[in-house]
């Protein structure tokens, strides 16, 4: 799951003795599940491993024995798209920058990595090529003219490198008309990049600005799994101890600081420094699998609408650029909560669906997605080239971190009164949990794919913790029968909703 901000709304105490089963949920053998999916084994299933793919195969066996119908490409399980999974990386990148006789020479890995690269389809052919380019510093590189800020007011980058800072002015002080005690959607990457880009810089260079001690850079993360996003432009991160000499040279720190306290963009022409840039990276482009099972709708005449019930079953792997612990790049992430549970959940709804198929006059189809954590590309995939069309899809129900309930859950996804009052009716049948709906930006999974596409879509979640996105995600940390009533709530929800 992407990381956004959760508001929570308290909806109702559905709580039931401590302890109570989950009744059609089997509680151990979801826990089985999950403790093969995020076993050291499966390597975290980071997306185009060979640990996917076998996660993707043990998912379709599991479909298999249930009695599911394929619904994939080709009457199989699986349906296959490609996504980019890490960089083939090159021997010719370089990067100098230089500036009256005073040179910086940068290692890629070491001192300086990039966040997004321009695409390539081999790394032993330079994509980027750029000798002695004017450079230009553009402050933060943020251009907020709501705010009244704007770092490339009256400055040309057309053709050049643009040199900027990390993070933004006055990020600390409440009082700032600037980003106040709000989210600045304009400092993120793809903002920056964005605004470089349109305005036709060649490349972007962004050093950690002086206000900040440590530089925040995952110089060695790169150099262990080299990644990059793709935002349409080069942009690369320096080291601040070897640029510093070229800093003073500028007096840009001292720029940085006035804008501080006055917040006044000090842009300028760097009139005499150069950049000269070679890239070679290529994106690594694999093949990764949504699995999809059917179990088609007990009643001829409705069973040619659907409810999707999905989960994603691909995680970080090995940590790099996804991690919230990039520290501990090259260690197991094995995504126990993150989405060993959510999976599980699926399979074991779909067993006890099976078992009651005469409560499920319409269709249910049953996704695995992969792609998630790279931005929800099963999802997408699967919405453009549905199993049963999106217009006869009713409704889509998703479990994404469903495996620390201690006895409650957060549902997004109810604005309308219809599945609202189906999922209270669900909650007073199966007990056990105290459902929360969840506000807006309480997190953004696999559901939202299928909002965007105009299909009415529910998230569970049991919420975030300490080992989100890092190597402490273990299957000993699940609350087995929490989750059990997570799915069990689920499983019944899909009944209501069929039978509507």
């Amino acid at each position: 799951m992407e990381v956004k901000r959760a508001v929570l709304v308290f909806v109702c105490g559905l709580a039931t003795a401590a302890g109570q089963a989950a009744g059609p949920i089997d509680a151990d053998r979801l826990l089985d599940h999950v403790k093969f999916l995020a076993s050291d084994e499966l390597k975290g299933r980071g997306d185009g491993s060979p640990e996917l793919n076998r996660a993707a195969d043990y998912v379709a066996r599991q479909f298999d024995e249930i009695g599911l119908q394929p619904g994939g490409d080709a009457k199989s399980w699986f349906q296959p798209f490609e996504l980019v999974a890490g960089l083939s990386v090159g021997r010719s990148n370089s990067l100098v920058l230089s500036d009256r006789g005073r040179s910086v020479r940068l290692e890629l890995g070491s001192t300086y990595y990039p966040l997004s690269v321009v695409p390539n389809e081999s790394p032993d052919a330079a994509s980027e090529q750029m000798d002695a380019l004017p450079l230009v510093f553009a402050g933060y590189g943020l251009s907020a003219p709501n705010s009244g800020y704007d770092d490339y007011a009256s400055l040309d980058v057309a053709g050049k490198a643009v040199l900027i800072f990390s993070h933004e002015p006055q990020e600390n002080d409440r009082d700032s008309r600037l980003n106040g005690n709000r989210f600045m959607q304009e400092s993120t990457l793809v903002a920056k990049a964005d605004a470089a880009r349109t305005r036709g810089a060649r490349v972007l260079l962004v050093v950690s600005d002086p206000s900040h001690a440590a530089d925040e850079g995952l110089y060695r993360t790169f150099a262990i799994l080299p990644d990059a996003e793709e935002a349409g432009l080069t942009v690369l991160r320096v080291r601040r101890a070897e640029m510093q000499p070229l800093l003073d040279l500028w007096s840009l720190d001292a720029s940085a600081l006035q804008t501080e306290r006055d917040l006044r963009p000090r842009s300028r022409q760097l009139t005499t420094a150069r950049v000269d840039y070679v890239e070679a990276l290529a994106h690594d482009r694999r093949e990764v699998r949504n699995v999809v099972g059917i179990l088609p709708g007990a009643d001829p005449a409705k069973g040619r609408q659907a409810i999707v019930i999905g989960a994603h079953y691909d995680h970080v792997g090995l940590g790099g650029r996804l991690s919230v612990s990039p520290e501990r790049t090259g260690e197991i992430h094995n995504g126990a909560d993150d989405n060993a549970s959510g999976t599980a959940s699926i399979i074991e709804i779909a067993r006890a669906a099976a078992a009651q198929r005469a409560r499920f006059p319409m269709t249910l189809v049953f996704v695995a997605f992969a792609g998630e954590e790279r931005g929800l590309l099963g999802s997408e995939h699967y919405v453009k080239d549905p199993t049963i069309p999106i217009s006869e899809t009713v409704a889509m129900l998703n479990l994404d971190m469903v495996g620390r309930s201690r006895g409650a859950v957060d549902v997004s996804g109810l604005d309308r009164g219809t599945l609202k009052d189906d999922l209270m009716a669900a909650g007073r049948a199966t007990g056990g949990l105290d459902i929360k709906q969840a506000g807006p930006g309480a997190g953004r999974s696999d559901d939202s794919s299928f909002l965007d596409a105009r299909v009415p879509a529910v998230n569970f979640f049991t919420g975030f913790h300490a080992d989100y996105h890092r190597p402490t995600d273990d299957w000993d940390k699940i609350d087995k029968d929490g989750t059990a009533r997570v799915a069990a709530l689920a499983l019944e929800f899909a009944a209501r909703i069929a039978a509507r």
